[in-house]
């Protein structure tokens, strides 16, 4: 049907298809389980989240992790958790990973495309309690996988106020010192954050979320480390 096309579309139509074909540009279906992969230290992915997709648009993926999911978190290897040390020791030690169900309350979590920070909606007692913005490298999406690295320096912004509050800033400084990233990657960060404050991607209209109870819970695969 294109063989008649004038050249101007014909390139429109190749440079489409391309972006169509892209695995940058991959979407996933409403009900579609993805696994969110955190990068350690070691190299290895020793933190995952299994989520449901909401909504895989043009701006925003959202998705929904259930209260009391099993999920992957980094320890130490002898067993301890990683806040379990001083922060001076806390990139010293080896890591493992314990899989253990997600307390607290159930979360939304919102991916912008092309940018370094997710946004997670917490509630507690089905009450909207504000936006945690994690800091992390620029996602990468597999097959059903989004892939990242935490940054360390993060955002909460209570409800009450609207007002974001920097968190971990000794964290940040304790892993410049230790070699866990640079003052150049910190500052890139840094900045990361100080744009997403100006932009203020809240309220998100997503707050008042409830999952669709047809849909089953997510589960992490068997070799969910290594897809």
């Amino acid at each position: 049907m294109y063989a008649f096309a004038p050249p101007v579309l014909r390139i429109y139509t190749r440079l489409t298809l391309a972006l169509v074909q892209c695995p940058a540009v991959r979407t996933w279906p409403r009900g579609e389980t993805i696994v969110l992969r955190y990068r350690s230290i070691d190299g290895a992915f020793r933190s995952a989240r299994p989520l449901t997709v909401v909504d895989d648009g043009p701006e925003w993926l959202v998705t929904h992790l259930p209260q009391d999911t099993v999920v992957a978190v980094p320890v130490l290897a002898d067993g301890r958790g990683l806040r379990d040390v001083p922060l001076a020791e806390r990139w010293a030690h080896p890591r493992a990973t314990l899989l253990r169900p997600w307390s607290g309350s159930d979360l939304v979590m919102l991916f912008p495309r092309g940018r370094e920070f997710s946004l997670w909606l917490f509630r507690e007692d089905a009450v909207f309690r504000g936006w945690y913005v994690n800091l992390e490298e620029r996602h990468v999406r597999g097959e059903r996988t989004i892939d990242t690295r935490d940054a360390v320096l993060d955002l909460w912004v209570p409800a009450e106020t609207g007002e974001p509050q920097w968190k971990d800033e000794d964290e940040l400084e304790a892993a410049i010192e230790h070699g866990r990233m640079t003052a150049g990657e910190a500052a890139r960060i840094r900045a990361e954050g100080e744009r997403v404050v100006a932009e203020h991607p809240w309220p998100t209209g997503w707050e008042e979320f409830r999952p669709d109870p047809t849909l089953p819970a997510p589960t992490l695969p068997d070799g969910w480390d290594s897809l």
